[in-house]
């Protein structure tokens, strides 16, 4: 009973979040990423870490770096209209734009792995209630959907923006992130 509560509750933050469960080409999701092994709570760090990211949003690129110097570069999808500008309301399918934390880290059932952010923010709160919006939540850095856990649609997943406001990289570079990227390091997201 406690399983099925927690699988519900699950779903329901899933739905009401800023990631989409699916590509635009999938018809359903063929299986899900097991849990059981995945190590979170600060024990998988290690090597350099990663001490701010900047994702800018019209290059599809996430620039990582430490001491004010970018040591990678990886390739980025994001929200299906992440080119009509910064996330304003929940649903719009935009990834915001604005300074940012990262404040936990999860494994994931459908997308791998998620690198969680303080947004909305306060500017994002305060835009939200001038237009009378919920600017939404949940957004994330997360990894593929199962069906592309090898990495075989990677050229198509980041050709193309799908998330519903996240920011997608492969699971290859998720990894590096999850091992390099401490919770409390800034993210700045740029148009």
């Amino acid at each position: 009973m406690k399983l099925k509560a927690v699988y519900t509750g699950l779903i329901a933050s899933l739905l009401l979040s800023g990631c989409s469960l699916f590509a635009p080409h999938e018809k359903r999701v063929v299986g899900r990423y097991p849990l059981k092994n995945c190590v979170s709570g600060g024990k998988e760090l290690k090597g350099t870490r990663i001490d701010k990211i900047l994702v800018r949003k019209s290059g599809h690129k996430m620039y990582l770096y430490h001491n004010n110097k970018v040591i990678e570069t990886m390739p980025v999808s994001l929200g299906k209209n992440a080119s009509k500008g910064p996330k304003i309301k929940q649903g719009d399918y935009r990834t915001p734009t604005g300074k940012y934390t990262i404040v936990g880290k999860r494994c994931h059932p459908v997308k791998y792995r998620a690198l969680y952010l303080s947004y909305p923010n306060k500017q994002d709160i305060q835009r939200a209630k001038k237009l009378g919006v919920k600017p939404g939540n949940y957004i994330t850095i997360h990894g593929q959907p199962y069906w592309n856990r090898d990495g075989h649609g990677d050229s198509y997943t980041l050709s193309h923006d799908w998330t519903n406001g996240c920011i997608a990289v492969t699971n290859r570079d998720l990894d590096y992130l999850w091992s390099h990227v401490p919770v409390g390091t800034p993210i700045e997201i740029q148009d």
